[in-house]
């Protein structure tokens, strides 16, 4: 009688050891969806950088209709016509570009570069015909001036860095969350209910 119920005691311990997959997925959606969304990101950047823009030309597009139809229905106001006709012709070319959203951004921070490393190059002029120690802002000015030329002549590079970046961020947070839970929580096979490790 009592093997049978230290055999029942260690069954349950190692019961409660095991991990319940289907309690874990209905608990930690969020932590997994995390965890898949950044591998995605940071797999395919240039495909989430097409969905985000395709996902912003619509919104866009729909508030241009809104506009429209705001401006006819309260009376001709012209203001809220030609609003909403430019939110829907700037929607529909997003729509029809989608990458075009990270091409500007990457020959706007190009152009930038290149405007700071060229006042990095005058500064640097200036420091040397005064006397002063010029050769690493010389340095620093030249390198900006290169990235400036490396950005716009592939503007899609600083997309596909930025949203690399925060796609493996997402993978790193979700995976801390779920290991976090995975070791603080136990998950009863059969049982949905969470207990605490420290009770």
């Amino acid at each position: 009688m009592e093997e049978k119920g230290m055999m029942d005691a260690k069954k349950g311990v190692v019961q409660m050891n095991k991990i319940d997959w289907k309690a874990l997925l209905k608990t930690q959606t969020g932590s997994i969806l995390m965890i898949v969304l950044g591998a995605v990101l940071a797999i395919y950047p240039d495909s989430a950088s097409v969905l985000v823009s395709a996902v912003l030309g619509w919104v866009i597009i729909a508030m241009g209709v809104v506009m429209l139809v705001g401006g006819f229905l309260g009376g001709p106001d012209i203001g809220s016509i030609l609003q909403g006709a430019f939110f829907l012709v700037i929607g529909a070319w997003l729509h029809r570009n989608p990458l075009m959203i990270a091409t500007l951004l990457g020959l706007l921070l190009g152009v930038l570069a290149l405007r700071q490393g060229w006042n990095g190059v005058t500064r640097a002029k200036w420091i040397k015909r005064s006397g002063g120690f010029w050769v690493p802002g010389m340095v620093l000015a030249v390198r900006e001036l290169i990235v400036g030329v490396r950005l716009i002549l592939s503007p899609m590079s600083v997309s596909r860095l930025v949203l690399t970046i925060a796609g493996i961020v997402m993978v790193l947070c979700g995976a801390a969350e779920l290991a976090g839970s995975i070791r603080g929580r136990k998950y009863i096979p059969g049982d949905s209910r969470i207990i605490d490790a420290d009770e």
